[in-house]
């Protein structure tokens, strides 16, 4: 692979929109699972073009927030607000015409597709063709299909993919078919592209080379939301960091004032590092 180039195309902030105002915001979100309180009173922002990684041990509430964000789980109590709509309890097929989009702790590639077919699912949303016209190749969706095959090829040069374009995404390595899934994501021309634990079971030249994308990603105007365990991934690619604990934040600040911060180093960084 040879690395981010250029810039993806489309996403990030939208013309005219305030640099200053949170484009995704948890406000004091709340879930429960049988009795147990997995997230409790969790709240955040996230400017447009910026890069939020939300840290923790196991148990933390982590992914459940991803979760309550992308609507695979209702809050209990709270809102999630993106570009200033209310989305709290939207199912998840919604929000990527809204701008979201998410990744899983696992790459869930299509094996037999190729890596190009892969990353033109995630643009879906810009497809108008359906099943009868594309049974019959008609003209628009002919035009689609080649559109969608160019903003596919165009990510895959911006990642430094071309070159798995047409392999079949089960003969990756596990970074390459990480950055699949990020590509895939992008093609979706989200504003917010969340993700989580990208570097999962990724050795230190694969971390290396997602920390390159992320960091490409981000400078392009999409802001990131990332769980992840990597503290050195995280401290490399985020601009704030939030901590749960318990399902509560312990902390929220930048990479420095949290790494310096006594009480996250008691609870999680002094093991993590």
């Amino acid at each position: 692979m040879t690395g981010p180039t250029g810039t993806p195309p489309e996403g990030g902030p939208l013309p005219g929109a305030r640099e200053d105002a949170p484009l995704l915001e948890v406000r004091d979100i709340t879930r429960s699972f049988g009795g147990v309180r997995a997230v409790q009173g969790v709240s955040f922002a996230v400017r447009p073009g910026s890069a939020r990684a939300i840290i923790g041990p196991n148990g933390a509430g982590k992914t459940t927030v991803l979760d309550m964000i992308t609507g695979f789980t209702r809050p209990d109590g709270g809102t999630i607000v993106l570009d200033g709509r209310d989305i709290t309890g939207l199912p998840p097929h919604r929000l990527p015409a809204r701008g979201l989009m998410r990744t899983f702790q696992s790459a869930r590639l299509v094996p037999l597709l190729t890596v190009r077919e892969n990353v033109m699912l995630g643009a879906h949303r810009f497809t108008r063709s359906r099943f009868l016209s594309d049974g019959l190749r008609l003209p628009r969706a002919r035009r689609e299909e080649r559109a969608l095959r160019e903003r596919a090829d165009a990510l895959l040069d911006f990642l430094g993919l071309a070159a798995f374009a047409d392999r079949h995404a089960a003969d990756l390595p596990a970074g390459a078919q990480r950055l699949v899934e990020v590509a895939r994501g992008l093609a979706g021309g989200p504003r917010v592209l969340l993700l989580d634990e990208p570097a999962a079971g990724l050795d230190d030249t694969e971390t290396a080379e997602l920390a390159d994308v992320l960091r490409a990603v981000h400078a392009s105007g999409v802001a990131l939301v990332l769980i992840e365990h990597n503290i050195d991934l995280v401290m490399k690619v985020s601009d704030r960091v939030l901590v749960l604990d318990a399902g509560t934040v312990l902390a929220d600040g930048t990479p420095a004032e949290v790494r310096a911060d006594p009480a996250v180093i008691e609870a999680y960084l002094g093991a993590a590092a």
